[in-house]
């Protein structure tokens, strides 16, 4: 038998390696297509050297489809993984026409190209960013209202369809994977380089000997700042794999999370003791515009459908990048 082929776009970026990892220790073959623009080939050399296998990487834009098509013939690719896109929130404010572009047209051109070469098996990689603001501090739920308050979200909320769509035709499978705030790395190499999320930029300030900042401390949260569900990247890898390996349809979309929310403040402390940094001054500043109180994942439905439960403590995962 040979081994089941997937490509994985955007995979020599800080989740996509992940995932790559851990198809490749299932006993999968991965290729990898990423312009480098955020993603890093150092990651790669990682992998290839830890598995002792050659992992193909095609540097391309995800908008050059000719490219992509003659990828997918060329590999023969059985599924694919879909992480690439672009992902800050506030530089889509900026620029949604290209957001779109990236994130909902490539996404949807590469569902027909899927299409028209027989691949089967489509995983995507979403946002919580789909459920935008909630005014409740609820558990988001699949089912639950999408109010996505930046072109970031909502144009991962509308390549949802163009996948649910191609899912839901027979003989294919996959769903969408929203993922709620990713933390953690299996190793040094593959740790995340992004400037968006908040322990990447909590341990900046603090490598420049700046102290972290506290956006917002009047919330109706117990400490008063926002509440997260902070989901090891090793999990999410893992939530990609169940997903892969799944013979019984899934539902369209799947929340990737914990369950369990952790404050701003708590992920300070919980940085600073790791680094014994524990006298380290914290500032207090005001609240940014569209921060919701609470974004936290109902986790019920990813277990149901496919066993998959996060195993990962938030302190192992703040562990881990050190």
């Amino acid at each position: 038998m040979t081994p089941e082929r997937w490509l994985v776009t955007g995979g020599a970026g800080y989740i996509g390696t992940h995932i790559a990892d851990e198809f490749i220790s299932n006993g999968k073959s991965v290729v990898i297509y990423d312009s480098l623009y955020q993603g890093l080939e150092s990651r790669l050399v990682y992998l290839r050297a830890k598995h002792g296998v050659e992992i193909p990487l095609i540097k391309a834009d995800i908008r050059d489809y000719n490219e992509i098509e003659s990828v997918i013939r060329k590999y023969k690719i059985d599924g694919i993984v879909h992480t690439a896109a672009l992902k800050a929130v506030g530089e889509s404010m900026e620029k949604p026409d290209e957001y779109f572009q990236v994130n909902l047209e490539a996404t949807s051109e590469l569902i027909e190209i899927a299409k028209r070469n027989g691949v089967k098996k489509f995983i995507f990689s979403s946002t919580a960013a789909v459920y935008g603001s909630p005014d409740t501090m609820e558990p988001c739920k699949e089912d639950g209202p999408k109010a996505p308050i930046s072109p970031y979200g909502d144009s991962k909320y509308q390549a949802e369809s163009k996948v649910t769509a191609f899912v839901d035709t027979p003989g294919n499978f996959g769903t969408s994977l929203r993922f709620f705030n990713v933390v953690g790395a299996a190793a040094p190499e593959l740790l995340d380089n992004s400037v968006e999320n908040l322990v990447p930029i909590v341990l900046g300030k603090l490598n420049k000997g700046e102290a972290p900042v506290i956006f917002g401390t009047d919330y109706p949260t117990p400490d008063g700042t926002c509440i997260r569900d902070y989901v090891d990247v090793r999990d999410v890898a893992r939530a990609h794999l169940a997903a892969a390996n799944a013979t019984t349809k899934l539902p369209p979309t799947m929340n990737i999370g914990t369950g369990r929310g952790a404050s701003v403040r708590e992920i300070i402390k919980l940085v600073l003791d790791a680094i014994n940094k524990t006298d380290s001054a914290v500032i207090e500043d005001a609240r940014r515009a569209g921060d919701p109180a609470s974004l936290c994942a109902d986790v019920s439905l990813a277990k149901s459908a496919m066993g998959f439960e996060s195993q990962y403590p938030l302190e192992a995962s703040i562990r881990s990048l050190f």
